[in-house]
This record gives C-alpha cells, sequence and structure tokens, in this order.
C-alpha cells in the first residue's frame, strides 16, 4: 500500500514538473478569440509539445482560401521553454520555400498575431529547443480568422 501510494505521488509530482498540466485549450482559445478582434472564426489547432534532448520541428499545415485575408493568433503561454515560432509558404521538405515570419523578431512574447492574404498554404513550424529533462511537455495553440 505504502509503494502504491509514493508512485502515486511521484506521477502526480511528475506532472505538475512537465508543464502540460498547464494546458487548458478551453481557456487558451478563449483568450485567442478574443484577440481575433474584427475576424470571424475559421478555425483553431492545439499542437502538444514534447522537448527532447535535441532540437526538433514540428510542422502544421494551414490551409487557406485566396482572396480572404487572415489573421492567426498564437497562444504560447502553456509552454515551459519558450520555442520560435516559423510561418513557411511551402512544407519542409519542399525547395525554394520562402520564411514569411519568425517570432525571434519580437522576442520571448508568449501572445502575438500575423496578418496574412494571397497564399492557399501556409506552414507554422514549432523550433523547440532541446532539453536536458526530457519530462517537459506542453501546448501551443494558434487560431484563424477570416475578414
Amino acid at each position: 500500500m505504502r509503494l502504491l501510494i509514493l508512485i502515486s505521488i511521484s506521477v502526480i509530482l511528475t506532472a505538475f514538473q512537465s508543464g502540460d498540466i498547464l494546458c487548458n485549450p478551453k481557456a487558451l482559445k478563449e483568450k485567442a478569440k478574443n484577440t481575433l478582434e474584427a475576424y470571424k472564426y475559421d478555425s483553431s489547432e492545439l499542437t502538444h509539445i514534447m522537448y527532447k534532448n535535441k532540437e526538433t520541428i514540428k510542422e502544421v499545415e494551414v490551409p487557406l482560401f485566396i482572396g480572404e485575408k487572415y489573421k492567426m493568433v498564437f497562444e504560447l503561454e502553456a509552454l515551459p521553454k519558450p520555442v520560435e515560432v516559423q510561418i513557411y509558404n511551402k512544407s519542409k521538405d519542399s525547395k525554394n520555400r520562402k520564411l514569411l515570419f519568425t517570432s525571434k523578431e519580437i522576442g520571448d512574447k508568449k501572445e502575438f498575431t500575423y496578418e496574412v492574404s494571397k497564399t492557399r498554404h501556409v506552414y507554422v513550424n514549432y523550433i523547440i529547443p532541446p532539453s536536458d529533462n526530457a519530462s517537459y511537455t506542453g501546448c501551443a495553440l494558434f487560431m484563424v480568422g477570416y475578414k
């Protein structure tokens, strides 16, 4: 019985250290929706981020309609360590892809927006830095609105 209690306490403590306990999708979506302002909600994507002992890249494709103006809202407050967000016009496997945006330009902000138009797709890359503690996890949310 004592062993079971010790194991349970260990699991709970690990969950609190991992950062995933911070991931509240509903709260993140509400915050992002408030930032859309004059844009109409189109979609959102919650991405679970796991930090590893080497830098990793997680890519998410965002389909868009040509002729619409879009606003993307990023909520990164549920990440225990900062990640860089890059937005490209083509996937990471494509040649001649163009970097449209990088969050390096705005520092370590946990919330920011990016406006885009005249393209069929954008590709959001999360550049996840290495971590010596493999138990770090969290989530990032982006929301898309259109005019």
